[in-house]
């Protein structure tokens, strides 16, 4: 193959001009491999490259490679936005207590967590208990270094709410 079309060749796939495709072959003892070589670590190039031997001719012509599907960014970015929320409210399940108080004394405590777990298994057992406790004077809050203000306030009201109606029910 003659020194021009070896350029032409060169220029055409590694997608540079002709006079830089020559400059690196003469560098490279007008071997097209190396020249190729020598215009990828440059970043010169637009597409990477395999050798493929055309039949044990001596000549190799690069061939482009196929590369791998490209991940979506916003998919990607959006799972770890979505796996640090939860992460973040399992930590606070596990660091803010559920606390049932009588008399102004702490009967006993557990983890939020497990508060939560009791509701989804045994739904219909959990919610009448705390429902029956606040009835015999029992009072609920939430502690930790993250204690939900708005929570215990809630919980507050409803302890009133149970009050006046433990109230009207006396009356009568």
């Amino acid at each position: 193959m003659e020194r021009y079309e070896m350029a032409e060749l060169l220029s055409k796939k590694a997608g540079v001009t002709l006079e830089e495709a020559r400059e690196a072959l003469a560098a490279n003892e007008w071997d097209l491999l190396d020249a190729m070589v020598a215009l990828e670590r440059r970043g010169r190039t637009d597409i990477p490259t395999v050798t493929v031997d055309a039949g044990g001719s001596g000549y190799s012509e690069p061939q482009p490679v196929k590369s791998a599907p490209k991940k979506d960014p916003l998919f990607t970015n959006g799972f770890a936005a979505i796996w640090h929320y939860i992460k973040r409210f399992f930590k606070l399940l596990v660091e803010t207590n559920f606390q049932v108080i009588r008399k102004e004394e702490s009967i006993f405590f557990l983890p939020t967590l497990v508060l939560v777990l009791l509701l989804l298994c045994c739904f219909w057992i959990v919610v009448p208990a705390l429902i029956l406790g606040l009835f015999v004077g029992c009072s609920y809050r939430f502690e930790g270094p993250k204690a939900a203000d708005a929570a215990n306030r809630a919980m507050d009201k409803l302890g009133d709410v149970v009050e006046n109606i433990k109230d009207t029910l006396d009356a009568e």
